[in-house]
């Protein structure tokens, strides 16, 4: 089955050049133009994976990332213009998966895009166990649902996967480092405001949800879940 991607860009050079580049890397690609057309998509059709300009006209990529996150768990990948920190921290902290400086070669965007696959549906043969708890907390890896006392927490992929990280190493400490490779994918070269963002929305939300479990930051070291 192929992997259905919504690609938001108003530029029309790139955009047609990066269509036609993933679609001959076996993708479907959807494109449009502007954040309402994408928001529209969103609504009405079914994706794996959106990838969003920031810069678009109307409606903004930043925009488009927070409307989403209020009825889609996909992944979500902006493209943004080197350098641009502001932009990066902003769309991370809205429930951006990932972020791509533009420019960027074809071939390197369908390669993450299939590392970012990859390690939100991993292969049934690598995984030795479905349910892992923690205090109060339960994960479903087959289900991909985490609760809290019977209660579901609603959480996008990226942040299931954080949480499935602290939960299965604990009592241990995960680096960042350890989580850039175990989430982000082995090959990615990754930037620690992912996992912190990351970290920050999850902790979030287990607060919204009363969640006697919390995140503890381990100043210079990483990150573990205590009760």
């Amino acid at each position: 089955m192929q992997t259905r991607i919504l690609f938001v860009e108003d530029d029309n050079k790139i955009r047609h050049l990066i269509t036609t580049s993933m679609n001959e890397d076996g993708f479907l690609v959807t494109d449009v133009e502007s954040g309402e057309d994408a928001l529209t998509r969103i609504e009405n059709d079914q994706f794996d994976i959106a990838i969003v300009d920031l810069r678009l006209p109307g409606i903004s990529g930043l925009e488009v990332v927070r409307r989403a996150r209020k009825t889609t768990a996909i992944p979500i990948v902006v493209l943004t213009a080197f350098g641009d920190s502001h932009d990066v921290v902003a769309a991370l902290e809205a429930g951006a998966d990932d972020f791509l400086n533009k420019p960027i070669g074809t071939k390197e965007l369908s390669a993450r895009i299939r590392a970012i696959l990859r390690r939100i549906s991993p292969p049934i043969e690598e995984v030795t166990d479905s349910h892992f708890t923690f205090g109060t907390l339960a994960i479903s890896i087959d289900l991909h649902e985490a609760t809290s006392s019977g209660r579901q927490i609603d959480l996008t992929r990226t942040e299931f996967q954080v949480l499935k990280e602290l939960i299965v190493r604990s009592p241990k400490i995960v680096t960042r480092h350890d989580l850039l490779e175990s989430v982000w994918g082995y090959d990615y070269l990754g930037d620690s405001r992912l996992v912190d963002m990351q970290i920050y929305r999850l902790r979030s939300k287990l607060a919204e949800c009363e969640v006697p479990e919390s995140i503890q930051t381990i100043r210079g070291v990483g990150f573990k879940i205590v009760e």
